[in-house]
């Protein structure tokens, strides 16, 4: 399986809306995106505001996936104005190919030059909250809520490292932009 990781740019904005169907778990429900105006906010001119951050992946020449973070003052998992909110999404028919962790693992990096921390809504589901947590995120107190769904959910919260730390960090390249035009 060929793996390529690129930059989510405000240009391909059209791809967060339609992999926000999946990070919202929709494909789960008889519902569309439509039945939910909340979650415009998550794609939404994804790209043009300060912060915006993003990666996709594509397996195979077909999109597999995409996580992003963004600002979201009336995002779920809002904390403050310095922590972006994430989003993850993955296609059905690419679960279960660790495609989750690499997009993680590469957009922390990306948004460690910005930002010490990022936050996320987490359905209150075993396997969810477990996965997180081997990432290093940390359930926040006090801040249960329903998701779109109405699924019990919470915040959590993980620590960024800093990227000036000595030690070799793989950014993404610019030939990665180049080549994701093509």
């Amino acid at each position: 399986m060929n793996q390529e990781l690129y930059f989510l740019r405000s240009t391909e904005q059209y791809l967060a809306k339609e992999l926000l169907y999946y990070a919202a778990h929709l494909e789960q429900s008889d519902k569309s995106l439509d039945d939910f105006p909340e979650l415009k906010q998550y794609e939404e001119h994804f790209g043009s505001c300060h912060g915006d951050i993003g990666v996709y992946i594509l397996s195979d020449a077909k999109v597999a996936g995409a996580a992003w973070v963004r600002i979201l003052p009336n995002g779920k998992a809002y904390v403050n104005n310095d922590t972006p909110e994430l989003t993850l999404a993955i296609k059905p028919d690419f679960k279960n190919k660790s495609i989750d962790t690499a997009l993680l693992q590469q957009l922390f990096i990306e948004t460690s030059k910005l930002y010490s921390q990022v936050s996320v809504s987490v359905r209150d589901i075993p396997s969810e909250i477990k996965f997180y947590e081997e990432l290093g995120f940390v359930k926040c107190e006090n801040t249960e809520h329903k998701n779109a769904l109405g699924i019990a959910s919470f915040v959590m919260l993980k620590k960024l490292e800093n990227p000036n730390e000595e030690k070799e960090i793989k950014h993404l390249e610019e030939a990665c932009f180049r080549r994701s035009y093509s």
